[in-house]
């Protein structure tokens, strides 16, 4: 694969702390995105990625490839240009697609599971008209732990992967948190239950394996 990097003219910031770099559209049809240079990290065990190798992907509809990676922790995407990591600026409905077809991330507005509206970048699980599936990735950070007895042991500080979280969207709805139980997601079709009942009894669908809850959303799509 032949890739082709952004190329950007720096710009000092007023704090004199990060640099930030621009790409603009030009005569090639290529989209440009805004980006700065990535702050350090604390020091922990762990990692705040799920996959942490840099991967090559598009960003919306630019022509161009770029290396990037998904900081689960930060809710941030980083961008590998010229070896030097940055972090890319996101807006509203961005997509970010890795070229090996392992993940699109989107970064959306939703409602979280205290019903608190949110916006990060969640993975496109299912992705049809009227029934769409998303994915949040999430890593947590453990402090470190000091001894407050004999017995015990210091405890390093740690980052720590958590299960995922699901969010639906049906037809031009908000997207909402949903559990991946089936009583859970057969109630967010009245009247459609027993069809998804069945659909799901008859194709032994495991609603915790991705592949198969992609084939329920073709399925739900089609009956909508």
């Amino acid at each position: 694969m032949n890739f082709k990097f952004l190329l950007a003219v720096p710009a000092l910031l007023l704090c004199g702390a990060a640099v930030a770099q621009q790409t603009n559209i030009d005569e090639s049809g290529s989209i440009g995105y805004i980006y700065t240079k990535k702050a350090p990290s604390e020091t922990a065990t762990g990692t705040q990625y799920y996959i942490e190798t840099f991967l090559p992907a598009k960003i919306d509809n630019a022509k161009d490839i770029t290396l990037v990676r998904y900081n689960a922790y930060n809710d941030e995407m980083e961008l590998k240009i010229n070896d030097v990591i940055n972090v890319l600026q996101p807006k509203d409905n961005q997509l970010v697609t890795l070229a090996s077809g392992k993940a699109t991330y989107q970064y959306l507005q939703y409602v979280n599971k205290e019903n608190v509206e949110k916006q990060n970048y969640l993975v496109v699980v299912s992705n049809t008209p009227k029934f769409k599936v998303f994915k949040k990735e999430r890593i947590s950070f453990i402090p470190e732990q000091q001894p407050q007895g004999g017995y015990q042991k210091y405890k390093a500080p740690q980052y720590k992967k958590l299960d995922p979280e699901y969010f639906v969207q049906v037809n031009d709805g908000k997207i909402v948190y949903s559990s991946l139980k089936k009583k859970d997601i057969t109630k967010l079709f009245p009247g459609k239950e027993k069809e998804i009942e069945q659909f799901i009894k008859e194709h032994k669908v495991d609603t915790s394996n991705e592949a198969d809850l992609n084939q329920l959303g073709v399925y739900i799509n089609s009956i909508l």
